[in-house]
């Protein structure tokens, strides 16, 4: 697998994800408004945390073990033959809880809850077998395609009346397509289940699943404290300053993405020097945008949330800066946390875990019960820090592990350069609304760039090798 090509591929596709789910949340937004909106985000944490029942981590023990070149089609269905069993367990939970899970989600939606968990479970499947099949780049499409459907079809129902429930159709129809898409790109047969090739997932399971346990808290866990607590209206008001920051993790998840099968492979050909040489360059490149992203966000948190989505978003404003700096830390662990499961210490990552969630779950109750949306952020952003800081001193006790300190340095530096441009713009234009906020983040991104070519480390080391895998793809 040509590592550049496969991350550049993967990180223009997700580029498009992006482009593509952030005009729909927007619009979505917009139409429905903050409490509408809120249930739908509240639906979604409901079903990102039954994942954690429906998968168990066999998602990533079938890249973990396609990628080491084991008996693909016997693993293949031994992963189909065990997600069948977790997935139906999944269900049997949702349908103990239809009541409570209907009262909370103010509406009858469990059935949906049903059909959207199976459909994404075997979506997601299929989609990280091909990624062990080291065709990382191939998935690309499959991915933009499913948030292409969700989108479309989501306007034209949301368009046609059917409010919640049409973004809902719509986020089934995407994972339907993509795991229709991700099945017949599979390059490996189906073959019979296995008791050893069951016993080889497991081994890797137990301690991917606490890895993965950790993304989905992360991502729902404060969500889902929000809605007991507080009103739907938070709930969506605190969502959408959390997808503005996702943005942010374009690099760094690209970039996990496309490490960890490579990882798996140089460690099982024991290339421990070829790892140690790649993680700091990623490293680099994925704080190379989370810094910068950060000080903008810093700068004009209101008026994006205000101009953007509306002016009812904007009591998340001090959200939106305490979730960009979790995410600053959150796209150093994303390369981390790659590097480790990659190199087969998955049991450390989920070591981590369990102290990481503990301290979300805990803080999060008690932060948003005293001062509200803050408070959550707040606990995200804490555990986050104290993840990434427990996978760096992990992963530097199995490889050397070198920090990237002078790069770092200087993206602080040419960030906050543009920080000053940019304030400096929005006081003595007499624009306002869209087409300021327009001007100060093409003024932004401009600036941002003019020091970091004239700054030799971000030169030589992110501009340049960025520069010549744009030529290797497109020339």
């Amino acid at each position: 697998m040509d590592l550049s090509r496969s991350a550049l591929k993967l990180f223009l596709a997700k580029g498009g994800n992006a482009v593509v789910f952030f005009a729909g949340i927007t619009v979505f937004a917009r139409e429905l408004g903050a409490s509408q909106i809120g249930i739908f985000f509240l639906f979604q944490t409901v079903l990102g945390l039954l994942t954690i029942v429906a998968d168990g981590g066999i998602r990533g023990a079938l890249e973990k073990r396609l990628s080491e070149g084991q008996r693909a089609d016997r693993m293949l269905a031994t992963a189909i033959t065990i997600k069948l069993v977790t997935v139906s367990g999944a269900v049997g939970v949702i349908l103990l809880a239809r009541p409570y899970l209907n009262q909370y989600l103010g509406g009858e939606y469990t059935v949906f809850l049903v059909v959207a968990l199976v459909v994404q479970e075997f979506a997601d499947l299929f989609i990280q077998a091909v990624r062990g099949e080291l065709r990382v780049g191939e998935t690309a499409i499959i991915e933009f395609a499913r948030e292409t459907v969700w989108v479309t079809s989501g306007l034209v129902l949301v368009s046609a009346g059917y409010g919640v429930v049409g973004l809902i159709y719509g986020l089934i129809l995407g994972s339907a397509t993509a795991a229709c898409w991700a099945f017949f790109k599979l390059e490996t047969n189906v073959g019979r289940p296995a008791e050893l090739s069951a016993w080889s997932l497991y081994d890797y399971a137990k301690y991917y699943f606490l890895s993965s346990v950790s993304g989905k808290v992360y991502q729902w866990m404060d969500v889902a404290i929000i809605g007991l607590f507080l009103t739907y209206a938070d709930v969506g008001a605190y969502e959408v300053a959390w997808e503005v920051t996702l943005l942010v993790l374009l690099v760094s998840k690209t970039l996990s993405v496309t490490l960890f099968p490579q990882m798996s492979q140089w460690s099982a050909e024991a290339a421990t020097s070829r790892i140690e040489a790649v993680v700091p360059n990623a490293l680099g490149v994925a704080l190379f945008l989370s810094i910068p992203a950060f000080v903008g966000v810093f700068v004009l948190n209101y008026e994006i949330l205000a101009v953007v989505f509306g002016s009812e978003y904007t009591i998340a404003a001090g959200v939106l800066v305490v979730l960009m700096v979790e995410k600053v830390f959150q796209s150093a662990n994303d390369v981390l946390g790659s590097t480790l499961r990659g190199i087969d210490r998955v049991d450390l990552v989920a070591r981590a875990v369990v102290v990481t969630i503990a301290i979300n779950l805990v803080l999060n109750v008690v932060l948003v019960l005293s001062i509200g949306l803050l408070g959550a952020a707040i606990a995200t952003t804490s555990a986050a820090i104290v993840q990434t800081l427990l996978n760096a001193r992990y992963l530097s006790r199995n490889i050397t592990l070198r920090i990237p300190y002078h790069l770092i340095v200087w993206c602080f530096v040419g960030a906050i350069g543009m920080g000053l441009i940019v304030s400096g713009v929005q006081m003595i234009l007499p624009f306002e609304g869209f087409v300021l906020l327009a001007i100060c983040i093409g003024v932004g991104v401009v600036s941002y760039l003019l020091f970091s070519v004239i700054i030799p480390s971000l030169r030589r080391e992110v501009i340049v090798p960025g520069a010549r895998m744009l030529v290797s793809i497109f020339g």
